[in-house]
């Protein structure tokens, strides 16, 4: 099924669990675009992307989901802005999180372009690590606290991180009470395992990147980049998520001055039988 990806790829893609996939495919609102009729596996194409993102916003907005059905079935502009425009008035006290959240919904619905996706190898990479535990909701506010934390104690050691930062996302869920998140930094030697950070080694392997110029608030469209390359590229996914802070903030720097790299690792393309 070229051009096709599985659930858990365009769960990853769009930021949406698996769980709530399933849920929009029995409500009707995201019905895959194949399903396998002997063993019941979800099939989805890039052309769902737009429908996927526009729903996630809709429930950031707080939309109730039987609302949402109707913007989706809605047969014109007007009908879908009724709508709307009725649930904001019963949330007039977070008018302005709504208007800064809806004015990007077009953003969503015309995609502003796919990224550059590249292949690179990673060697087997000794760092020095902690893991952050928080609800997806908080998960901004969660990590600045967390890298403090491990490069202090990294400078409690005498030891320099040789590289960008970063984070892996090891829980797939994103519906989980809790997100574990692996906060990460380059080194030349493992650090000694304290309190606040501990030693681990980053794994060699074919990785599948893109680089996010700007702040976090779109970057949803270098995980939709990604998704689309793997769906055209047929490859299959072989571990958690993976940021790298290229450039990362820093008191006063635009948004615009940030660069994140996000990649996913591979499992290597299997040659000719």
């Amino acid at each position: 099924m070229t051009g096709l990806m599985p659930i858990g790829v365009f769960a990853r893609a769009t930021r949406l669990s698996v769980r709530v996939l399933r849920n929009y495919d029995r409500l009707g609102l995201l019905v895959p675009a194949w399903v396998d009729p002997d063993t019941g596996y979800r099939r989805y194409s890039v052309d769902q992307f737009a429908r996927a993102g526009l729903v996630r916003r809709l429930r950031e907005l707080e939309v109730p989901l039987p609302e949402i059905a109707e913007i989706l079935s809605a047969g014109s502009p007007e009908q879908a802005g009724d709508v709307i425009e009725r649930h904001r008035e019963r949330v007039a006290a977070r008018a302005a999180r709504l208007d800064e959240i809806a004015a990007g919904l077009g953003a969503v619905l015309t995609e502003p372009g796919w990224l550059h996706v590249y292949e690179r190898w990673r060697d087997a990479q000794p760092i020095a690590r902690t893991l952050v535990r928080t609800p997806r909701s908080d998960l901004a506010e969660a990590l600045a606290p967390g890298f403090a934390r491990l490069l202090a104690g990294l400078a409690e050691q005498g030891v320099t991180p040789t590289g960008p930062t970063g984070a892996r996302y090891l829980s797939e869920d994103l519906d989980a009470a809790e997100l574990e998140v692996e906060l990460f930094a380059p080194v030349a030697r493992p650090p000694r395992q304290t309190a606040a950070i501990a030693p681990g080694r980053l794994p060699g392997c074919l990785l599948a990147a893109t680089v996010h110029e700007g702040g976090y608030d779109d970057i949803e469209a270098a995980y939709r980049s990604l998704g689309r390359w793997i769906a055209e590229q047929e490859r299959v996914l072989a571990g958690p998520a993976e940021e790298r802070y290229l450039a990362p903030p820093t008191p006063g720097a635009p948004a615009a001055a940030l660069r994140t790299e996000i990649a996913w690792p591979l499992r290597p393309p299997s040659g000719p039988s």
